[in-house]
């Protein structure tokens, strides 16, 4: 509840700074005195959070991804754009979903850049880049070095004081993929920003984010000893 209260405060102070933008829908969830999780939203009323998928910790708390993060897709270039525009140019590497490798990688070395003076969007070095339309959706995942420009297949979560890499492995649980394909739409299948802004996540003290990754690492590293 403390880091829920530093993250609120936080997005308030960023909205008066006019970064972004305010939510008049905003989420509060609380624990009530019954064990319930209550949630609020703008100036409603509390209403109970039915069919939560699992028993999480004391401490922890259920919360909306649009409440620790500000997320947001990036730009889309046509080919022709990229060969006459931007290709071989110094500025911004530009990161399409062909270049988010499945192993959580990123190829930066594509030969397209967006000038540094650019409107374009930017994500943040150290923020998740998801892709949530097309075949890769919810599948392709992974953590930017440097700052970077992207499509509009991505998003980027730009988060408020929380473990990037806790984000990182909760949007590859069990338990978050099934929600999101069960939200897929569309011809092509895809997921709304709105719609993925409102999808809910268990999270811990930041400390114990931070704990928790560093678990999840010491297994994959021990699971890299293991020949197959």
């Amino acid at each position: 509840s403390k880091l829920i209260e530093k993250i609120r405060a936080e997005r308030e102070r960023l909205v008066k700074q006019g970064r972004i933008k305010k939510d008049k829908n905003e989420s509060f969830i609380y624990k009530g005195d019954d064990g319930v999780f209550y949630e609020k939203v703008g100036k409603g009323e509390s209403v109970v959070l039915n069919d939560l998928p699992f028993e999480i910790p004391e401490g922890w708390v259920w919360i909306r991804l649009k409440t620790i993060a500000d997320i947001f897709n990036g730009n889309s270039i046509n080919e022709d754009e990229k060969r006459k525009k931007y290709t071989n140019i110094d500025g911004y590497d530009y990161i399409a979903t062909k270049d988010v490798n499945f192993d959580n990688t990123i190829n930066y070395s594509n030969g397209v850049n967006i000038p540094y003076d650019t409107t374009f969007k930017i994500a943040p070095a150290g923020k998740v880049l998801l892709c949530i339309e097309g075949g890769s959706a919810g599948r392709k995942i992974a953590i930017t070095d440097k700052k970077v420009c992207f499509g509009n297949k991505l998003v980027c979560f730009d988060t408020l004081l929380i473990d990037d890499t806790f984000l990182f492995y909760i949007l590859q649980s069990n338990n978050f993929i099934t929600i999101f394909k069960d939200a897929l739409s569309g011809i092509i299948g895809g997921v709304s920003i709105g719609t993925l802004k409102e999808f809910l996540i268990p999270l811990p003290p930041l400390a114990e984010q931070k704990r928790i990754v560093e678990k999840i690492e010491q297994i994959f590293i021990y699971l890299d000893t293991i020949n197959y």
